[in-house]
Order: structure tokens, then sequence, then C-alpha cells
């Protein structure tokens, strides 16, 4: 199939190139939902506890965004990259990219939506996180579009998936991430409508496989596991089953009728995937074949957040209280009211041995994770509502708010 460089998407690209050094992926890249292998966690980071407030403690540098985003950033070599969305009905769509040390415009693109980009107020047509495979950034929306650039910003290809599936869609906004994997972006479109899991060409942007899926709402991402024989698959929940899928030609490994959450997505932890159903199932994946199961607790209910699985333990939220489990048994070790905290979107993430949650109103509960039960050990502040969940690279951590992107770090 030949490359979508469509008339319509380059006359109403604005890039504004801005850098012109080359970026060099890391170790200490966050390049996707929830970061690498999407557990939301990193073992080595240590973050300041105490930041924001009047005197701004702690926040390395603040930018100002041009439009809303209800997703996260990510970090890609010395660049943090993000979503917004702007203008009329947010119909403008950008991808951004800013120099982690300094905060400055390294560079940013723009096109127009061609898909439906109307979604509730709380959240933004920028709701699913960008994806990067350390040489190209793709950028996903709620209008179904997704466009391709390379890490100096220069525009690779655009896809309407709207103007493909034009019954795409739902009122309140789609908010499912990407994710890439040998080569293949899969893209998680499930709604009343055209309804659909595909995987493109991450070269050009053509759809290599589809497959239909239920005609329900689902704002649930798409996880990646390692099968035994060392291959990766990709899992695809829904509120009527669980499937793995081989990313190059979207073929279901296996498949159980097992009811998943329609918000939070599934994590994997070595030989298990801990999925949100029941509360929190957790699933054999040391054999090949269709797994077993290996435990479920219905008191480990991530409600709208990720679970997020660090060492020895899983922790969700549910509404607005922390829960902590065994992740090897599933035994609920203790629960921790945030009493600071009113709506909590955005999934938490642990950095060493303290685990950070922000509230839709931009407080951020520091909790403590080295005694026998969590402690609130500080709460802070910024001015900005936080849906999307944060990005840690090294000892700094990278907040996407609503309206502004935030450096948090010790000076």
């Amino acid at each position: 199939m030949k490359k979508h460089f469509s008339p319509v998407a380059w006359a109403a690209c604005a890039a504004m190139f801005v850098s012109s050094a080359a970026t060099v992926a890391s170790a200490d890249d966050w390049r996707q939902f929830r970061g690498p292998g999407a557990t939301g966690a990193s073992a080595s980071a240590k973050l300041p506890e105490e930041f924001g407030g009047e005197a701004s403690k702690n926040i390395a540098w603040k930018v100002k965004l041009p439009g809303r985003s209800a997703g996260g950033a990510i970090i890609v070599g010395d660049q943090v990259i993000t979503t917004s969305s702007d203008a009329m009905d947010q119909r403008r769509i950008r991808l951004s990219s800013h120099s982690t040390e300094t905060g400055k415009l390294l560079w940013d693109q723009q096109w127009i939506a061609r898909g439906r980009p109307y979604c509730h107020p709380v959240s933004a047509n920028a709701a699913p996180t960008p994806v990067s495979d350390g040489e190209r950034v793709f950028a996903f929306y709620s209008s179904n579009d997704l466009a391709c650039v390379d890490l100096q910003g220069n525009p690779l290809w655009y896809r309407s998936l709207a103007s493909d599936f034009p019954k795409a869609g739902n009122d309140v906004g789609m908010s499912s991430s990407p994710v890439v994997v040998d080569g293949v972006v899969i893209v998680q479109v499930e709604c009343q409508g055209d309804s659909f899991v595909a995987g493109l060409s991450a070269e050009d942007g053509s759809i290599l496989w589809k497959q239909d899926r239920p005609k329900k709402a689902n704002w649930s991402s798409p996880s990646v596991i390692q099968l035994p024989n060392g291959k990766q698959a990709v899992i695809i929940q829904s509120g009527e089953d669980l499937q793995a899928v081989q990313p190059k030609d979207g073929k279901a490994l296996w498949r159980l009728n097992l009811p998943c959450s329609s918000i939070p997505s599934s994590v994997a932890d070595g030989n298990r995937l801990i999925v949100p159903s029941g509360g929190l199932t957790a699933l054999d994946l040391s054999s090949a074949g269709e797994p077993s199961t290996l435990w479920k607790e219905n008191k480990l209910n991530p409600n709208a957040c990720s679970p997020v699985v660090a060492g020895k333990n899983v922790y969700v939220v549910n509404r607005t209280i922390l829960v902590c489990g065994d992740v090897y048994t599933g035994k609920v070790l203790w629960q921790l009211r945030l009493p600071d905290a009113k709506q909590i979107w955005s999934s938490p993430v642990v950095a060493g041995d303290r685990l950070y949650l922000f509230s839709l109103e931009g407080v951020c509960s520091v909790v403590a994770l080295d005694g026998e039960e969590g402690k609130i050990v500080q709460t802070n502040k910024i001015e900005d509502e936080v849906l999307g969940s944060p990005a840690i690279s090294g000892n700094a951590m990278f907040v996407r708010g609503a309206n502004h992107l935030w450096k948090i770090a010790v000076p």
C-alpha cells in the first residue's frame, strides 16, 4: 500500500522545527503509557517528596502549552514529548517536544482532526498517551487520527482512521493509548459504532490487519507480554473477553471469556499478567497456550486507574483509597485513604520506595512503601488539573497537566 501523505494533512500541518540535534535513546527513556514494561514503576529513581506550593519548590521548570491534554508525556533521550488539542471543538491536534533539561520548545507539529473531536469537557481530544519505538513517535487522538513523526519532528505519515471507519467514536471521547511492537502500531478503537483493533505499519501507516471488536465503549489500552518462546504478544481486553494476539498479523494466540474493566489496563509482571477483572485477576503466562488463573481478589478493585506493580506488591486505586496487595497471592496487605484527593484519573507511579499519585485537582500524595503499611509522607499541590499518568526519567518526574508541562526534580 502507498504511504498516506494526505494532501489535507499536509495542508493543515504547520511544522515548527527548532532543534537540529538528533536524539539518542537512553536507559532513562519512558516511551509509552506507564513507561518501560508498562509497569508504572522505576526502581532506581529518587524523586523529591516535597514540591510545588507558593515557592514552587523543586519545580525545575514549568511550560504553558497551547492546548489541553488528558494524556501523559513520554521521554525519548533528551526530549519530553506530549500531545495537545485546541481551537474550535479541539479540532487542532498537536504533537510537541521540549528539552528535558530546560523545557525549551524543540519542535511542534500541528494537524486538523478529521474524525470526531468531541469529548467530555474534563477530557480532551488529546487523550491517549503517545508512544515511541526509539526512532519515531506515534500520536493517537480521540478523533482516531494517527500521526507519525521522526525524532526531529519531521512528519512521516498521517492516517485518519475515522475516514476509513466513519462510525468510530463516542460522545465522551476515546482515550486508549497505542503500543508499538515489532514495527507494528496497535490501536484499540472500541465503541458502539465501528469497533475494532488494528495493527498499522510503523513505516508507512498502512493497515496490516484489523479485527472487529464488541460494539461497546471501552477506554482501556493494549499491553504487551513476553511469551515463553521469547516473542511478544499484545493483550486486548474488553467487557466481554481477554485475548493475546500476534502483533504482525493480529492472529489470536488465545482468548478467555473473562469480562474485564473498560478503563484500567492490564499489566505484565514477569510470568504473570495482572488483569482488572472482578477486582484483579492474575494469570500464569509461564507456559505456551491458554493461561491459567493464579488468583483473583475482588478487594483489589482498580476503578479508573491502571494497577502498578513494584517489587512484590501490586497497587490499585479504588476511588480515593490506595490498596496494596501481594502480587504472588493477591492477599490485601493494607489500605490507605487519601483525604486530600477528590477525583483521581491519573494512574500512580512508583519511584524507589515512594508512590506518587495525582488527583484531578493537581494534589499529589506521596506514599512511603518501605514500612509494613503505606504512609502519606507529603501532600503537594500544583496549579493544574492532572489526568495523565506522570513519566519518570532519571531522578525527575514529568507531569503533563491539562494546560502545562511540569518537570519536578531536586535542583
